[in-house]
């Protein structure tokens, strides 16, 4: 090798050397725990770690532990459980326990998912008078309503299209009475008291704890209202999938819409939520917090895709032909044989 080439040689690896030591001043050694309100298996919480993950390096081994060996950062997940766990209590202990890891882990950025995550372990512990950076995600329509310092707090907060949907959803309706079925949580019932103040819909709610209840008022709906939305079966106890399915062919009169992948198979159109949007921006949000950027400075933003989503079973069954423009936009969903 001669000295022209000895020097290139030198040069490229002295380049690769300076980008290493500056990625790893940035991000080696750095912390995240992610605290997950709900559990692993759950498909909006899925797809949220999922985004948070991919966006890492990092990866889920089959035994369901997290695998930081090529992460940009070290990645710790909590699951609080709080969507088959519904205790005011177990919420409250689930939040501390999340607190104490944070106390002893010492993370230099914590990602939370949904709103239990943000009501009993952000706002009671890390609020106010708290330097510890917190990136939440999932937080449905507005979080506002949370006080959020935003000295040490940012996030993308959960917003459905709600609009595009119901103009969908009219066009094979004969009224605009409107209602909504979902499980009986705290989250459903959170999010039930901003459809009139965010989106001005006057809607009729209904809450089922088990599928029994579910069934009923899901037949009582058809009557009593135009439009019917459902929403994610997450926490009703016995649900059963393909039965569900069976019964909402069996006695659909109104048109349905979700704005979640899960209520799909038992509504008609859907604009879905992208979970993995949600994970995506907090991870890399995170990041630019470990990178120096003030969390302040990370402005609160809204989702901004969504996923058409149309059941053509149910369509067929209803005698509803969809314009050759959403079905061109659409994603086939069937419903679960």
């Amino acid at each position: 090798m001669n000295n022209a080439a000895r020097i290139i040689t030198l040069i490229g690896i002295f380049v690769v050397y300076l980008v290493t030591s500056v990625y790893a001043d940035t991000h080696t050694g750095k912390k995240v725990l992610f605290v997950n309100s709900y559990h692993h298996g759950y498909d909006w919480s899925d797809g949220i770690t999922q985004g948070i993950l991919d966006t890492f390096g990092a990866r889920m081994t089959s035994t369901g532990k997290v695998d930081s060996s090529e992460s940009k950062v070290q990645l710790k997940i909590i699951y609080m459980d709080t969507k088959r766990n519904k205790t005011e209590e177990f919420k409250k202990s689930a939040a501390l326990k999340a607190k104490e890891m944070i106390d002893s882990w010492q993370p230099d950025v914590v990602i939370t998912s949904d709103d239990i995550a943000a009501k009993y372990l952000i706002i009671p512990y890390y609020n106010s008078n708290s330097t510890q950076p917190f990136v939440f995600c999932g937080i449905n329509i507005d979080a506002t309503r949370y006080g959020f310092s935003r000295e040490n707090i940012t996030g993308m907060v959960e917003d459905i299209l709600m609009k595009q949907l119901m103009d969908e959803l009219r066009k094979h309706a004969k009224g605009d009475r409107i209602g909504v079925l979902g499980a009986d949580t705290l989250t459903r019932r959170e999010a039930a008291a901003l459809y009139k103040s965010h989106y001005n819909l006057d809607v009729e709610n209904r809450y089922a704890a088990t599928f029994d209840d579910w069934k009923k008022e899901y037949k009582s709906l058809q009557d009593a209202v135009d439009i019917l939305l459902v929403t994610s079966p997450n926490g009703i106890s016995g649900w059963d999938k393909k039965a569900a399915a069976e019964f909402v062919l069996k006695h659909t009169k109104i048109p349905s819409g979700a704005t979640i992948l899960s209520a799909m198979p038992y509504s008609l159109i859907g604009f879905t939520k992208i979970a993995k949007e949600q994970g995506e921006w907090a991870a890399k949000a995170a990041l630019e917090i470990i990178g120096g950027k003030s969390t302040k400075d990370i402005p609160i933003t809204v989702n901004h895709q969504a996923q058409v989503d149309l059941n053509m079973r149910l369509a067929k069954k209803m005698g509803i032909v969809f314009p050759l423009d959403l079905v061109e936009r659409g994603v086939f969903v069937e419903m679960d044989e």
